[in-house]
Formats: C-alpha cells, structure tokens, sequence
C-alpha cells in the first residue's frame, strides 16, 4: 500500500515555465497518486471528491470521482478535467472506469494536453 503523507495530498504543481519538460513516468505517478488520495478527500455537498494532478498557470488537471449514487455501468466513475481559473470553467474531460494501461496512457497525454494550452507567459 502507498504511504500517502501530508506533501504528496497538497496541490501537486508541475513546472511552470516552458523550458521544462514533463515526464511521462512523472506525469503517470502523479495520476496514480491522485486517485489514491481520492480515498483520503473529503466529499462535496454533491458527494463527489477531487484532487488536483497538476497545474500550470491559470490551468489545473482535477481528478474528480462522481458520487457513489450516480455510478452507472456506461458513465466512468472517474473523471479527469482541464479547469481554467481564468474562465472559471472546464475546458476539457476525459472519464476513467479503471485506469488500466490505455485510460492511464491517455489520462497522461491528457495532462500533456492541459500543459500545452497553457496561455503564454508575458
């Protein structure tokens, strides 16, 4: 079992400048660390949980798991989301049912994704 202490259940921040480069096994470890400290969030008034992956800029990857009310065998129970702060609203999702080798592939270009919308710097 992952020990999970206090630094890893803060906002998870990758590199804000564009010189850096991200990763994939970061990236990945990072997803995985998320949907464990899913267990460990509190619920929303609607019973969701979230934790956030990663932020760059104005731009956060969440990781959010829908009530346990809502679980319908189509509809992922697990739902990574491009949030933008500046709009305050979601750009993109991309719903996980299990994160096996291809969601959890996907899930980390998804991250790649929110990294390369990041508006430029000025």
């Amino acid at each position: 079992m992952m020990d999970v202490s206090a630094s890893d259940r803060r906002t998870q921040r990758l590199p804000s400048h564009r010189a850096a480069r991200l990763c994939p096994d970061e990236v990945e470890q990072r997803i995985i660390r998320a949907y464990v400290q899913l267990l460990f969030a509190h619920d929303n008034l609607d019973g969701s949980r979230i934790v956030t992956v990663a932020q760059f800029g104005a731009l956060e990857v969440r990781l959010s798991e829908l009530p346990s009310v809502q679980k319908h065998p189509d509809v992922p129970q697990f739902w990574l989301e491009m949030y933008s702060h500046a709009s305050l609203s979601t750009l993109d999702s991309y719903g996980c049912f299990d994160f096996d080798e291809a969601e959890l592939a996907a899930a980390v270009e998804f991250v790649f994704e929110a990294e390369r919308r990041r508006p430029p710097l000025n």
